[in-house]
């Protein structure tokens, strides 16, 4: 996550100071000007952004910043001009009123959420130290401030950014949940502040009176500097693994205590806050560029207009006779004059060319899209409680126009739930292969899938096959009698296995309780820094009393019992299972390991009551629950990985029993307990890809480090004799084949190596690692240096792999997107076999398919290949199809390491690399950085100008999920950042083919038949208008009145199109999935086209010359007033527009039936009511009766109904001829759809008759064979009969 906003300190001073506030003393309030801290924030927040005086003038000012906004309160100020009036003062301001007040609401609304939000959070409490009283209070999270000690317990939520002074676990750590700062739902581990002196070598508030210098605010959630100066003037530095950070959770500690550095808006967590990310979808860039034509038609209309005025009253030598027109003064007479005065009357008249409720009816579309989307019951995950969710909600229409998708794959196609697999140790495989059926492979080409194995079960230990070479391994003596290989085969074994329980972030945590109650009172009777159970925890709240003291730890079996009918035995391959010697009482080192006793079976049965449950599903965290039978523990990783393999290692016997920042006690077989001293963890980092632990052997004072990471770093830094000593490299060379054989099954591998250290290279080298950590600049850059420089020379020990599943439904996902034209990227951090192997098993390559392998060590390398295979690709392309079978065209996937991709991002050759890319289907960059992930997305989003989605589900996956169009998150098992960054949040991969196919195809046709109809309806009340200037001397009167003008597109037809916005279906959500390539029209935007404005404005010119113009003729002879000549043409206007948006409606329901009819009853009735009692704005008119004694007129009536059929004719004449002669994609599939509606009855065969394309011949061929849904035909001169098999 990092520093979103990429925030610094330009100018000043880089670090501050933060006293003690008890040092200060009571009688100095915070705030006084005198106090130390006084000028840092308070831990008050407030994110809303107006308050009851600034909302009006705060919220109108923001409203202006909109151009359209504007220029309609410009419109209105200038209908306050006497000389240039054309409507009532007060109607005028109708349509800006109604559009500022919805959006206000809609501010006022959200805004007033926030201030609930942030007064419940101020109104939290924590327990604060007072000076005055001498102890911990109750305290609001408001009253807290920079300086104050707080206290906490475990589960209690963080107030604010504080430095960790102490801890009730003896070695000074805790443990937070950070998952409402950065969505990581694993718990991560914190140290209180070594070197600090106190009176008494005891931590307590008043004994701590140290300044802390740290660093100014700031949004590095990761990065911390800053130290405590002591009396002696030595400085303890401080880091990140001090800081507790405002929004976590305190976890697996009694209680914490430390200071408030930074408080409310200062602290990292609220530095980090920001809203929503505000986009614009393709479409709503198209409206913009139509609203400029508007602004050019306007222009053009008022300036004809203005002309047209001057040349008529230019036409009368004596302008003072001029009839109907009162001029003030004789200036007025002058054409000239008149004409510069009435182009601003027509910019009033004409003024919703420019369609004012565009954006405003857009946004309360798009708001019922994402509401329906939100409760989408097949975008629900029953087994996570997740629905979808919408976190941008002006960006549905994009969901409907993508071209590429760039997809992580651990996690997003995979489940990122582990299961170890096999290992190589030593040279040797142990496969843990299980004898199988071809039926026990799921449908996506894993043996095991999700849908085989329950998560929610207990069972002993892993339900994996027990190799028995391994289990000997683990469990052997050894005499004088064993040869030598066999000894050291099994000290490799035990080794690897005491590296996979020592070396990770893997922790055992129980329920932990506070001796202090919530308003700072000791508790009595309660051990203080004691971890209880659950059981004390029960007796101590029935009874009181303390709960007796524990057995010891329950022993572990050193040979566990192979469950029947679970795996059957394999041996290992290559060497067979490995030499043991028989038992015997001898005793041998292990490298660190202890001299290993024997312990019977009887042991084993005797506790067979240890199990370990899966996670549950629905858990983000990955977890094990363990029971010994007195307390029930719970296995917590950052890692999937690494649960599964600590899991691995407790099945044959090696657990892992409990961790601390100093000490890892474990559980070895035939040992039983040993506690290792932790000197160093050397965490993982994305730069080195390994992690390293440092410990001394409690037994022989031996220091060994153990390290594990991906076999590129692990294997290029062994030491030298594994290259000079011949079995040492075959060693090497075995394990290598073994880790491609992993990869190429699919598997993640990690390697596993060790080294020993002397007492004084680790001393030498700790000195150098203490001044790197305590640099206050570089101190990153400086860590890894120093980090490398003693992970080297490493024996190798052996290597994992760990089975990923695919996520149920992803093949058939990623096919049906390949269908719908959309190409598919993986951009992922594993090796390249594995990344192949899990390509060809979701269907992103094909059988068929070639496949383009780039791997290059330069630059100059790297162009080569992207030329050669650019040209050879031209070759086959261009040369005769009878190549391939049925005339198949040859199709390619790319794929490309990630050093190649740095070489092939390189300004000279990415345009190289994208022409490649281009020609593939698809492409798979193995082993890329996060950066390079997010450079990939940004090349094709900005060199092809096309749509991109990106969606993953780690922190690695941020980078590219905000760089697409659009960023759709994953909610799994590596946090929630990627959902925090991203725009969509969805559960499983296999919902991406309905939020695109379905509800990305549903949101962009209806938005793009509502732009288009908004246009239209705008254009053609406004050219009625234009064609009754001919006959009015070009004055700016008008035939309506100003309130029909108005309410026209505010109310009279506002609701049928967003009713049709939000409802209207062209085809069902089967036929959508069913039909993936009906999806291509959004790609090829065929239904908003830079000529549908255009499309709309001629619709709307014939329409408005046959409303005006068969009126006048129809009145021509007749006796009428005006008002009664324009409302029968009010009236026309509002069916021609209410049946022109019939027309185009797709689907019919209830609302949309009661939406057309409701809004012109209640014009008809409003144009009564105001007539009935003189209603009007246009003073001195006379509206008064218009309307009634229009009606009982039969010419109204047959005007009416002739202006009607008449205008629609020629779009009802183009509709039957698409629906019958050229029929697009849409049609074909609506055909089909009634003809499965009408023979729904029939079980075998379907009887379809010019029923349309529904998929392409070429597209049946590419699939090889004519499958029911392909093999629908039209034939516009015969039959074409098709018979379906329904299983």
């Amino acid at each position: 996550m990092g520093n979103i906003f990429n925030k610094s300190n330009k100018s000043g001073p880089r670090f501050r100071t933060v006293v003690p506030n008890h040092v200060v003393g009571p009688d100095i309030p915070v705030k006084n000007k005198n106090h130390p801290n006084c000028d840092y924030r308070s831990n008050r927040i407030k994110t809303t952004k107006y308050s009851a005086l600034t909302f009006l003038p705060k919220n109108l000012f923001e409203q202006f910043h909109r151009f359209a906004n504007l220029y309609f309160i410009l419109v209105v100020a200038l209908n306050w001009v006497p000389q240039v009036q054309a409507f009532g003062k007060e109607i005028a301001m109708i349509p800006v009123i109604f559009v500022l007040a919805v959006t206000a609401v809609k501010d006022a609304f959200e805004d007033f959420r926030r201030y609930k939000s942030d007064r419940k959070i101020n109104h939290h409490t924590c327990r604060r130290y007072s000076s005055a009283d001498g102890r911990y209070v109750k305290s609001e999270w408001m009253d807290v401030h920079a300086g104050d000690f707080v206290h906490l317990a475990c589960d209690e939520i963080i107030p604010a950014d504080i430095l960790l002074l102490h801890s009730s676990d003896p070695l000074g750590i805790c443990h937070l949940e950070t998952s409402n700062l950065d969505g990581e739902t694993n718990l991560k581990q914190r140290q209180i502040v070594h070197g600090l002196k106190y009176e008494g070598s005891k931590f307590a508030v008043s004994k701590f009176k140290y300044s802390v210098e740290c660093e100014l605010p700031n949004a590095e959630i990761y990065k911390f500097n800053g130290y405590i100066k002591l009396e002696t003037g030595e400085k303890v530095s401080l880091n990140k693994d001090n800081l507790l950070l405002r929004g976590c959770t305190i976890k697996n500690t009694d209680f914490v205590e430390g200071i408030v550095l930074y408080a409310g808006h200062e602290t990292k967590a609220m530095l980090n806050n920001r809203n929503p990310r505000y986009k614009r979808s393709k479409l709503e860039r198209r409206i913009n560029r139509d609203v400029i034509y508007c602004v050019i038609l306007l222009l053009f209309l008022c300036l004809f207009c203005a002309i047209a005025s001057g040349i008529w009253l230019s036409n009368f030598e004596d302008s003072t006779v001029v009839l109907f027109i009162p001029f003030e003064s004789l200036e007025w007479y002058n054409p000239y004059f008149q004409a510069f005065v009435v182009f601003f009357t027509y910019i009033i008249i004409f003024q919703t060319v420019i369609p004012l409720p565009l954006y405003v009816s857009v946004e309360i579309v798009k708001l019922g899209q994402v509401y329906f989307i939100n409760n989408d019951i097949e975008l629900y995950y029953e087994p996570m409680d997740k629905r979808i969710e919408c976190r941008a909600l002006n960006i549905t229409e994009d969901l409907g126009q993508i071209e590429y998708i760039f997809s992580d794959k651990t996690g997003t196609l995979t489940e990122n739930q582990m299961e170890f697999k096999t290992c190589t140790i030593g040279g040797t495989d142990y496969p843990h292969t299980p004898e199988y059926d071809e039926d026990d492979f799921s449908d996506t080409g894993s043996r095991y899938s999700l849908a085989n194995i329950s998560r929610t079960s207990s069972i002993q230990a892993m339900d994996i096959h027990l190799e028995p070479g391994i289990t000997n391994a683990l469990t052997s003596r050894w005499g004088l009698h064993v040869s030598g290989a066999a000894r050291n085969h099994s000290k490799t074994v035990q080794e690897f296995f005491l590296n996979i329980v020592m070396c990770n972030t893997v922790i055992v945590t129980n329920r932990h309780v506070d001796t202090m109650d919530d308003s700072g009172s000791i508790l009595e009777g309660n051990y203080k820094g004691k971890n209880r159970s659950q059981d004390d925890l029960d007796k101590l709240s029935r009874t009181g009393d303390p709960p007796q003291k524990k057995p010891p730890l329950i022993n572990l079996p050193d040979t566990p019992v192979t469950r029947k009918g679970v795996l059957p035995p394999l041996n290992p391959r290559d060497i067979g299972t490995p030499p043991t010697g028989k038992r015997s009482n001898g005793h041998a080192n292990i490298g660190n390991v202890p001299p290993i006793t024997f312990s019977s079976s009887y042991d084993f049965e005797r506790n067979r009551d240890f199990v370990i449950s899966t996670p549950s599903e629905g858990s983000i965290a990955g977890s094990s629950y363990i029971s010994d039978g007195s307390q029930q523990s719970r296995y917590e990783a950052e890692s999937p990985d690494e649960l599964a393999l600590v899991r691995a290692a407790c099945t044959y016997g090696c657990r892992l029993v409990k961790r601390s920042i100093e000490k890892v006690r474990v559980w070895l077989p035939g040992e039983g307990e040993v506690e290792f001293e932790v000197l160093e963890v050397l965490q993982f980092d994305s730069t080195r890809k390994r992690m390293s632990v440092i410990t001394r052997n409690p037994n022989n004072k031996e220091l060994v480090m153990f390290t594990k990471g991906a076999d590129t770093a692990v294997l290029g830094v062994l030491h030298r004799k594994f290259k000079e000593d011949k079995d040492l490299h075959r060693m090497v060379k075995e394990t290598e084949k073994h880790i491609l054989n992993y990869a190429m099954q699919g598997l993640r591998t990690l390697c596993m190596a060790k080294k020993v250290l002397s007492r004084v290279e680790y001393e030498e080298w700790k000195v150098r690692f203490n001044e790197a950590s305590a640099a206050m600049e570089d101190r990153e850059e400086k860590i890894l240096q120093v980090t490398c420089e003693i992970e080297k020379d490493l024996d190798l020990l052996g290597a994992t792999g760990i089975e990923d599943k695919l996520q149920e439904g992803v093949p058939e996902t990623i096919d049906k997107l390949r269908k719908a034209g959309i190409k598919v990227w993986v951009l992922t951090g594993d090796k390249q076999e594995t990344a192949i192997q899990v390509a060809y098993s979701s269907k992103l390559i094909g059988q068929k398919d070639q496949v383009l392998i780039i791997n290059a060590n330069d630059l100059t390398c790297t162009k080569d290949l992207l030329e050669h295979h650019l040209q050879q690709i031209e070759r086959d392309t261009s040369g005769p199809t009878e190549s391939s079978p049925l005339g198949r065209k040859q199709e390619y996937t790319l794929v490309i390491d990630g050093r190649t991709l740095a070489y092939a991002l390189a300004d000279k050759l990415e345009d190289t690399f994208l022409k490649l890319a281009q020609k593939c289907t698809s492409v798979v960059c193995c082993r890329s950085t996060p950066i390079q992930k997010g450079s990939v997305v940004k090349l094709v989003r900005d060199k092809l100008n096309k749509l991109t989605l990106a969606i993953g589900d780690g922190a690695n996956d941020v980078s590219m999920i905000q760089v697409a169009d659009i960023g759709i998150g994953i909610s799994g098992q590596e946090g929630m950042q990627a959902v925090m960054a991203s725009d969509f949040a969805i559960s499983r991969f296999m919902f991406l083919q309905r939020l695109l196919l379905v509800h990305g195809h549903w949101c962009y046709c209806r938005l793009a038949r509502f732009s288009s109809f908004m246009f239209y309806k705008s254009l053609i009340s406004v050219l009625v208008m234009f064609w009754y200037q001919i006959y009015s001397a070009y004055s700016g009167s008008m035939q309506f009145d100003s309130l029909y003008t108005m309410l026209t597109h505010v109310v009279f037809c506002a609701f049928p199109p967003l009713v049709n916005g939000v409802l209207d279906k062209d085809l069902s959500s089967e036929t959508l999935l069913k039909f993936p390539h009906i999806y291509k029209m959004g790609i090829h935007d065929t239904q908003y086209t830079r000529f549908s404005f255009f499309i709309a404005l001629l619709d709307s010119i014939y329409q408005s010359i046959i409303l005006y113009w068969v009126a006048h003729f129809a009145y021509e002879s007749e006796q009428v007033g005006i008002w009664e000549f324009g409302t029968t043409q009010m009236v026309a206007l509002i069916l021609i527009i209410l049946f022109t948006g019939a027309i185009d409606t797709y689907s019919w329901i209830w609302p949309q039936w009661l939406t057309m009819i409701l809004s012109f009853v209640f014009f008809w009735l409003f144009a009564i009511v105001c007539h009935a009692i003189w209603f009007t704005f246009d003073h001195p008119a006379n509206p008064y009766w218009v309307m009634q004694n229009t009606l009982v007129k039969p010419i109204h009536v047959i005007t009416v109904v002739i202006i009607t059929v008449l205008s629609l004719l020629p779009r009802f004449v183009i509709r039957i001829f698409q629906r019958t002669v050229f029929p697009d994609d849409i049609v074909k599939a609506q055909l089909w759809e009634k003809s499965q509606h009408t023979r729904r009855d029939s079980v075998h065969s379907v009887d379809t008759q010019d029923t349309g394309d529904i998929i392409s011949d070429q597209e049946a061929r590419r699939n090889g064979q004519q499958s029911a849904e392909t093999d629908i035909r039209i034939r516009n001169c015969g039959t074409t009969k098709t018979s379906t098999t329904i299983a």
